[in-house]
């Protein structure tokens, strides 16, 4: 089914309006409170060991996890890429870990590829240290991913809408 242009901008002004609430709520949750003295975590004496774990270990987990969905939907490298509008070479870097973080739009356009759903999506893009946040564009992917799958070209057509750029090499 091909998607509904209006329907990804009614999300979008609902995910605002939640956003709005939740910032609302903060902000009189922290005028109740009383001031404490904060410290950074990266005081902490266990802070740096856990930073070069999480650091030597990004570029590794995601491609682990993109081979796993790549095995899981039984696709081959190149049906990959080219669904996804990469080239071979971005792809290769990408796939031997040449990349040390790819981005995010990059991560999106495989993740369209291989028709993966919200949870999967989002353990991709986690996996190489990103995120869907509240931004318009992300709430865009947001949608594509739940009420989806959609293919590159209709993401795109929603992207351009709201005035961002097409992602995968198609412009």
């Amino acid at each position: 089914m091909p998607m509904n242009l209006s329907n990804v901008e009614e999300y979008i002004n609902s995910a605002a309006q939640r956003s709005l609430n939740k910032i609302v709520h903060r902000i009189s949750k922290r005028r109740s409170l009383t001031p404490i003295k904060t410290f950074s975590p990266t005081d902490h004496p266990k802070f740096k060991e856990l930073e070069k774990k999480l650091l030597g270990s990004v570029n590794e987990d995601f491609v682990t996890r993109l081979n796993y969905y790549i095995n899981k939907k039984g696709m081959t490298h190149p049906q990959v890429y080219n669904t996804a509008g990469m080239t071979a070479d971005c792809f290769s870097k990408i796939i031997s870990g040449k990349t040390k973080r790819p981005t995010k739009d990059n991560i999106v356009a495989l993740a369209l590829a291989l028709s993966l759903d919200y949870e999967e999506a989002v353990d991709l893009l986690s996996s190489a240290g990103h995120s869907l946040t509240g931004f318009k564009k992300d709430l865009i992917y947001e949608f594509c991913f739940i009420y989806g799958p959609f293919s590159i070209d209709e993401v795109n057509e929603a992207l351009v809408r709201f005035h961002f750029n097409p992602i995968g090499g198609r412009k």
